[in-house]
């Protein structure tokens, strides 16, 4: 029976990242089963404390004693806020911060990278959650899309995620003014160095060779 190694991620990171890595990844290390387990950043950090995964690649830089967190992509993507195609705002290059307030917003779960990163980058601004009319809390980007995209509201997501979405139409990027750009970055997390597996190793230098590939997404 092969070994297993278990890589917890982001759902980003797990829909759009890390699949570009399995072909290579197989073709190097045949005799590892690679189960990759998506969660949003919070349940991944939790799942490597715990011992469920011996990786985990997340959108936020959380931090234990316990665990080494390092910055693996540096501005990995984009946050980009994208509206329905017949919204007011549609017509516009840019809209100032405070115009989101009162807005329908599709916004994603609590423990989720990308609430971080726009929450706060909104409370700078002196806008909070509680100013938006959230009208749907969603677990992935591409709901948050398809959220958009049926008229539902309108939402920050990653442009990573959006690009199919954005090319042919059925959803349009606007800019605001006070955040834009807004950059995040990802990171890799695991145990301390005594406490890692053979495998474990070769899953982080296997990382590291990949990452130029790997950025390339964004």
């Amino acid at each position: 029976m092969k070994p297993t190694l278990r890589v917890g991620t982001s759902s980003y990171v797990g829909d759009y990242v890390m699949p570009k890595a399995l072909v290579d990844w197989e073709q190097m290390n045949p005799e590892i089963e690679l189960k990759i387990d998506i969660s949003d950043s919070e349940g991944v950090f939790t799942g490597v404390l715990d011992g469920t995964f011996e990786v985990g690649v997340i959108g936020a830089a959380l931090e234990d004693e316990r665990i080494v967190t390092e910055e693996f992509i540096h501005n990995a993507d984009e946050l980009i806020l994208i509206t329905p195609t017949d919204h007011p705002f549609a017509s516009k290059n840019e809209v100032p911060v405070k115009d989101l307030k009162g807005q329908n917003f599709i916004v994603r779960e609590p423990g989720s990278a990308t609430r971080m990163w726009y929450r706060e980058r909104l409370s700078v601004a002196d806008v909070s959650l509680d100013d938006l009319n959230i009208v749907c809390e969603v677990d992935s980007h591409q709901a948050a899309i398809s959220a958009v995209e049926a008229g539902a509201g309108i939402s920050f997501v990653l442009r990573g995620a959006a690009r199919d979405a954005l090319d042919v139409g059925r959803v349009k990027e606007v800019r605001v003014r006070e955040l834009s750009p807004l950059m995040g970055s990802l990171y890799l997390i695991h145990p301390g160095e005594q406490l890692l597996s053979d495998q474990t190793k070769r899953m982080l230098h296997f990382l590291e060779e990949e990452k130029i590939k790997l950025a390339a997404y964004g």
